[in-house]
């Protein structure tokens, strides 16, 4: 099923628009895409393999943990800023962040001794059936690499403390920005920035066309 072919069906669904003339009065046969965002069934579901195979994650920013493909992501803390990935025609390195507060301590802990660092992650949009809270519909959002994870605590109040988490993701398209070891010809060497002007494997060209080959029998 394609993508439009999935929202169609969402915004035909009578569970949706039964829940959208609840709130509005207005009792449709059809939503438009911004009504049916407006229905607040939408949530993100988040999958992060450690780097080192010790196990994975599975998070989600819904008020309660939700079942998806037979797994359980677990509702914590608030994803208060989950930036929207841009499309490119070309492969570039375009990464994305994600913010979340006032996440379990147990995680706190894992994130300050860098556990997160290298992980694999993955980020599913998903609607929920507003009647029985099963997923009806999910879309791929973005898949990369941790590059940082920073963690923030705010001790002021007496009752409470606030932690606040903003991790770093690269796309997997990272790896062209690394410089390769070992060039071919001194066009590619060239051509990495800060070669520009090194004329060491011409002069490597230069040597090896002048040099004299003789055998000893």
């Amino acid at each position: 099923m394609d993508i439009q072919q999935a929202f169609d069906n969402l915004c035909t669904d009578r569970d949706f628009l039964d829940l959208y003339g609840e709130h509005t009065g207005d009792f449709l046969t059809r939503l438009t895409i911004a009504q049916l965002f407006s229905t607040g069934s939408l949530y993100h579901v988040v999958n992060i393999k450690f780097a080192d195979g010790s196990g994975e994650l599975r998070l989600c920013d819904g008020y309660h943990d939700i079942t998806f493909n037979n797994q359980l992501y677990i509702a914590s803390g608030d994803f208060l800023d989950i930036q929207n990935p841009t499309r490119s025609k070309e492969l570039n390195n375009t990464g994305m962040s994600v913010r979340v507060s006032n996440v379990r301590p147990e995680y706190v802990t894992m994130i300050k001794n860098k556990q997160f660092d290298k992980a694999v992650v993955t980020i599913r949009m998903v609607f929920l059936n507003p009647m029985s809270g099963a997923v009806m519909q999910d879309f791929g959002v973005f898949q990369g690499e941790i590059d940082s994870s920073s963690i923030s605590l705010d001790f002021s109040n007496d009752e409470e403390w606030k932690s606040e988490t903003d991790i770093k993701i690269n796309s997997f398209w990272a790896v062209l920005e690394k410089n390769a070891r070992s060039h071919c010809t001194d066009g590619v060497h060239r051509s990495y920035a800060g070669n520009e002007n090194d004329g060491f494997f011409a002069k490597i060209g230069m040597w090896n066309s002048e040099a004299v080959w003789k055998t000893k029998q």
